[in-house]
């Protein structure tokens, strides 16, 4: 460079040095930003990144997503339900034998959250599960002491005490629906697995609402966790604890101070290395499975759970991985592994065990097999790989004792078994919208009009008996309409079909839930697809043919599949009916034992599912296997404890339900639990485009499982048999709208 070269550029600086401070400067202001973002925010920082391509979305996929902000609470009451306060802290941590968190429970306790802190942040810290969506729960230390800060009250007058429980450990404290599963040989290895921590029941069917900073909670309601969060959590806590050597201290020195002794801190750092990998491959497998059949997951969010799909997932895919290396022992397993894109809300469970058939398509019979299924699909340990000495086909964690008495109490005694005629559930009730209203006195928003309760009678028995049948307990109602009573055995309308209101299996009374086609009904047929057209591959090595073994197990009558894949709900069937017996004989079960634990209903596929279908089999025609979807209807005592509605969780409000479908609302939030008593359900956006408060779920009707057409009152047509498919009554006016929704209050 010459002098006069020199010269000018050194000018040039000089003219443009404040340019050139400027941008030095704000060079060092995004990075130090960048990095306190990290630090203190990195929920924010990890939302900017998913707004950026490429690179960006690496650094997103490190960062722990936006949770709602705490809500404030002032206090918690738990409505009366028919349990004592220690029959549902039995039900809220009494192992189901699952291993649904995949890692041990110390170091669950240990683990801090995914955030850059500088102190201590527990992962446990009641706070931040209940930004998940967790109810806090008292420790079973000082369950009688501190109960009433947590919304337990006295026993009322007249709850169940036919079973005293015991108290289950959970000296930590852990929220609803967390429990610890003892240490154990593992079924599938024979390697000794130290203490765990897995979901109960309760984590996804127990609900709460928020109102003027009150929690009112209740049982077997839905829940509005984030379970996908949950997942993602873990693996951040450790991968952070494996990158911060400042964090790894704390969490060994955090460990030391729970087993009171020193550990091995380079053997620690070990199994953190080898338990992170272990995620992230199951992950990176997952992910390039999904990116061969080119889908993707559907975001499940808050208050939903594709839980057949995970169920599928868990049982005909992961269960047969190697538990040291990964792999399948068989290529085509690959097919197994189906996305999540069928979410549902999770449905309220009181009066469940009295329907003749459970789950949303009406698709389980027996009980036993229900609850089972689902404690295998939240990581029950289970031998499905290969016989060995000691831990055979089908051995595993589950605890089937207690999963019966999950059911037991739930049911109560059989409504039937007295002559009396005020007939009632007297197991798990509904939670009444008056008992919630007690909490509120003079609030003009729960007061209840009693001259619109009883318009909105007459308009229930016009639009929503066909279905929903008569209501739980309206004893208004039965007397009005005596023969359309819930409890009344038979009924006209359903005799001249040739149905029963109430059918008797071996001595016990189940509540014939009305069904209908997915096509008539209208609503979301995606769920309703997983248990008709979802097919797996079974290897030889489980002796495992479905139809064939419901058939002659249970005689269930099941016509010939010349698929060479079975439908995934026999064969989970088949596999959960295998699971049973195993425990039976590891346990050496007495005969009556079996059977009272089984119920008198049959191990078999709803009869109502199958169609006309043909096909060329030996040189000759025969009827094959194929099922239509169905969706159940069920009484809606409780309702206005169950939003957001249908069966996939999107319509925010009952009020919103009686819309016609054009009319309700395309997007709103979810995550929060401030509850709406005037539209009842959740608390709406002011505008419909509004962005969602940080954290919460978008939910947007548009996506693929997310549709709310369906269920709809519209137009002028009054002949039910009329009706075009998706509509189920004539459009209501808004004063029908308001006298309905008051008396479904009520219900």
């Amino acid at each position: 460079m010459g002098a006069r070269s020199f010269s000018s550029w050194v000018g040039g600086v000089v003219r443009r040095w404040p340019h050139v401070v400027a941008l030095l400067f704000a060079i060092v202001f995004v990075v130090a930003a960048s990095i306190g973002m990290a630090y203190f925010a990195p929920e924010k920082l990890r939302d900017a990144a998913l707004k950026v391509k490429n690179d960006a979305n690496l650094v997103a996929q490190l960062l722990p997503a936006t949770l709602p902000a705490p809500s404030k609470i002032d206090s918690a009451y738990w409505l009366p339900q028919n349990w004592s306060a220690r029959q549902r802290y039995w039900f809220h941590h009494t192992s189901q034998g699952t291993a649904t968190i995949p890692v041990p429970y110390r170091w669950f306790l240990a683990l801090e959250r995914p955030e850059l802190s500088v102190r201590y942040t527990s992962l446990t810290d009641n706070e931040y599960l209940r930004r998940l969506g967790f109810i806090p729960s008292p420790s079973s230390t000082d369950f009688d002491t501190s109960s009433p800060a947590y919304g337990y009250q006295q026993d009322a007058e007249g709850v169940s005490s036919t079973w005293t429980a015991s108290t289950p450990d959970n000296a930590n404290g852990l929220p609803v629906g967390f429990a610890i599963l003892k240490g154990g040989v593992d079924p599938t290895t024979g390697d000794f697995y130290e203490d765990q921590i897995g979901l109960t029941c309760a984590a996804c069917h127990t609900g709460h609402l928020e109102y003027k900073n009150v929690s009112i909670r209740y049982d077997g309601g839905p829940a509005m966790v984030n379970l996908g969060e949950v997942e993602r959590v873990i693996g951040l806590s450790i991968g952070y604890t494996l990158m911060l050597p400042w964090r790894f201290e704390r969490f060994a020195d955090r460990l030391e101070s729970i087993e009171g002794r020193s550990v091995d801190r380079g053997k620690l750092r070990r199994d953190l290395e080898l338990a992170l990998q272990k995620i992230k491959k199951q992950k990176a497998a997952n992910d390039s499975l999904l990116t061969r059949q080119g889908v993707t997951n559907l975001d499940e969010g808050f208050g939903r759970l594709d839980a057949l799909n995970r169920i599928g997932n868990q049982v005909f895919y992961t269960n047969f991985l190697d538990p040291a290396t990964g792999e399948l022992p068989d290529p085509l397993l690959k097919g197994n592994f189906a996305r999540n894109d069928a979410p549902v809300s999770f449905p309220p469970i009181w009066d469940t065990p009295y329907f003749l058939w459970a789950q949303y398509d009406a698709s389980v019979l027996n009980e036993l097999v229900r609850n089972s299924g689902e404690a295998l699909g939240v990581s029950a340990k289970i031998n499905m790989r290969a016989p060995a000495p000691g831990r055979p086909l089908f051995e595993s964690s589950i605890h089937l004792s207690d999963i019966a008495r999950f059911e037991e109490l739930l049911r109560g005694t059989d409504p039937f078994s007295s002559a009396a005629s005020d007939r009632k559930f007297n197991g798990l009730v509904a939670p009444r919208w008056k008992d919630a209203q007690d909490r509120f006195p003079g609030d003009p928003a729960w007061a209840i009009d009693e001259k619109l309760v009883e318009k909105g009678r007459d308009l229930y028995r016009s639009h929503c008996f066909e279905c929903h049948r008569g209501p739980v307990n309206d004893p208004a109602f039965d007397a009005k309409w005596p023969d359309d009573s819930f409890w009344k055995p038979e009924n006209p309308d359903r005799s001249a079909k040739g149905e029963k209101n109430w059918v008797e299996i071996g001595g016990r009374h189940y509540f014939n839930v009305a069904q209908l086609p997915v096509n008539v009904i209208g609503t979301d047929r995606q769920q309703s697809t997983v248990l008709t057209t979802r097919r797996v591959h079974l290897p030889a090595s489980l002796g495992l043919n479905p139809v064939d073994d419901l058939n002659k197990a249970w005689g269930c009558g099941l016509p010939a599949d010349p698929a060479p894949n079975p439908l995934f709900v026999l064969a989970l069937m088949d596999v959960v009916g295998k699971t049973i017996d195993q425990w039976n004989l590891a346990n050496n079960s007495s005969e009556n034992t079996k059977q009272q634990m089984w119920g008198p209903r049959r191990n078999c596929q709803n009869p109502r599912a199958y169609i006309g279908a043909r096909a060329r089999r030996n040189g000759k025609d025969e009827d094959v296997l194929a099922l239509e979807p169905q969706y159940r209807a069920r009484p809606l005592d409780g309702a206005w404890a169950t939003a957001p509605y249908l069966h996939n969780g999107s319509v925010p409000t009952l009020k919103d339900m009686l819309l016609p479908q054009g009319r309700r609302p395309n997007s709103f939030c979810v995550g929060s639990r401030k509850f709406d008593p005037v539209g009842v359900g959740l608390v709406a956006k002011v505008r419909a485009n509004d962005a969602c408060a940080a954290g919460l779920t978008d939910f947007n009707v548009s996506l693929l499982g997310n549709s709310n057409r369906g269920h709809s009152f519209e137009g002028k047509e009054t002949d039910i048999t009329k009706l075009p498919p998706g509509v189920i009554g004539p459009e209501l006016t808004d004063a029908e709208r308001r006298a309905l929704l008051e008396y479904l209050k009520t219900l």
